[in-house]
């Protein structure tokens, strides 16, 4: 009935744009998730994300153990924010493959692909999952776009919805994360390859469970029903407990997906598309910063050889003349952003929380670059951002200086080193 009533909103609105405001926002009002109730009993600080419309813990006890709990052993979070669009219909396979710059006529039914979605000027709008449901039933979860993938529908015989207020996303991350769902399903998943997609039961409510993941740990998303998410919640908390299980709040994530070398849109490049980021960051309305899929290593995932889809015939020219920014890692020498501090007489403020806002690089005076995504890695000890820079200048190794805004006082430059990505390696697949 929510489903029906969202769509009868939809559809009397003269205006696209209007109708995927409507379509945004929870009709009981409650802007929270689907695991408010359980989520917002367990976060003992008052830090929230408001994460598109909807406010989730930043932080439950301490974002440090957070993070260890994930690289070490395992953490459970809410992902259900994000947005989730379902085509269904005749042409949905033709639709999709339309939209993405992979090749969907290659994915099998309950198989999971990550993907950029482009302009026609192979500009990203957004990275995201395709799940293939059904043969003619497709997902995506992503950041806001549902105006510009119903534009982008119109022409295929297919039904687009906007429905992430239905469902909730809860998230196992960690090497033990494999134990804790065998324990709450009484099923064994050590078979379940990366990127699938199957249905199960958890409390006796049917859920789907994909082996993916935002960490680069071992881990798993549970998509059930918002009426059914307490109850999964509660199981899945249960099952953890001989395991140590704890829940990590969007700080930790944040880090964790930075040390892991995956991007935000908004945060990371500027979305290309008419629909609002959720970043809510200066960087995700900078005219400069938007990115094609080569800019910032998803060049892996645009398949060239697949029939005609948006943004391909900029996308081959740039291919072929290549590209003019590559996307690395940077490591930032902490102790020149502490004697910055000090040789103006300010407190040093290295904060453990992401900055998105983004400084400019240079390379003996010229300007090369930017960085995105700023954080302390605690992890690794070290105080690492991604590095957007010029081709020419991206070799690993190369030192540059980054201009560093202080707040109340006068900016400067620190030194830092152009780095591999990821930062840490990629486990999930183990």
């Amino acid at each position: 009935q929510v489903s029906k009533l969202k769509k009868d909103l939809f559809m009397s609105s003269e205006n696209v744009w209007d109708k995927g405001l409507v379509s945004r926002f929870r009709l009981d009002g409650n802007m929270g998730s689907p695991f408010h109730q359980r989520t917002s009993a367990l976060a003992t600080t008052n830090w929230y994300f408001n994460w598109d419309l909807r406010m989730v813990p930043d932080e439950f006890v301490d974002f440090a153990e957070e993070v260890k709990a994930v690289r070490e052993n395992v953490a459970m979070a809410d992902m259900s924010p994000l947005t989730k669009m379902q085509i269904t219909g005749k042409d949905a396979t033709a639709a999709v493959n339309w939209l993405v710059t992979r090749d969907i006529n290659k994915m099998e039914v309950r198989q999971v692909l990550f993907t950029p979605l482009c302009t026609e000027e192979g500009k990203v709008i957004t990275d995201g999952l395709v799940f293939r449901e059904e043969k003619n039933k497709y997902r995506i979860t992503a950041d806001p776009m549902f105006e510009w993938v119903y534009e982008n529908c119109k022409k295929f015989d297919v039904e687009v919805e906007d429905v992430t207020d239905d469902f909730g996303i809860l998230t196992l991350q960690g090497p033990k994360s494999i134990n804790v769902l065998e324990d709450v399903t009484s099923t064994t998943w050590k078979d379940l390859d990366f990127s699938r997609l199957v249905r199960s039961k958890i409390a006796g409510v049917d859920v789907e469970i994909g082996r993916t993941g935002f960490t680069g740990e071992l881990g798993y998303e549970i998509l059930v029903k918002s009426i059914d998410a307490n109850a999964i919640w509660d199981a899945v908390e249960q099952a953890g407990k001989p395991y140590g299980i704890i829940p990590a709040g969007q700080y930790a994530l944040d880090i964790l997906r930075i040390e892991a070398g995956l991007l935000i849109t908004g945060c990371d490049y500027t979305n290309a598309g008419p629909d609002p980021s959720g970043s809510h960051c200066k960087a995700s309305r900078h005219p400069d910063r938007l990115a094609s899929p080569f800019e910032v290593n998803m060049g892996a995932l645009v398949d060239l050889s697949k029939d005609d889809f948006i943004g391909k015939s900029a996308l081959v020219k740039e291919k072929k003349n290549g590209t003019k920014v590559q996307m690395r890692g940077v490591e930032i020498d902490w102790h020149s952003v502490v004697d910055l501090y000090v040789r103006q007489g300010i407190a040093p403020q290295i904060s453990p929380k992401a900055d998105w806002e983004g400084s400019d690089i240079f390379i003996d005076d010229e300007h090369v670059g930017w960085i995105s995504s700023t954080v302390w890695s605690t992890t690794l000890k070290k105080l690492i951002a991604f590095a957007h820079i010029k081709t020419k200048n991206a070799d690993i190794g190369n030192n540059v200086e980054i201009n560093w805004q202080i707040k109340g006082g006068q900016d400067g430059k620190v030194r830092g080193e152009i780095t591999k990505l990821p930062f840490v390696d990629h486990k999930r697949e183990s």
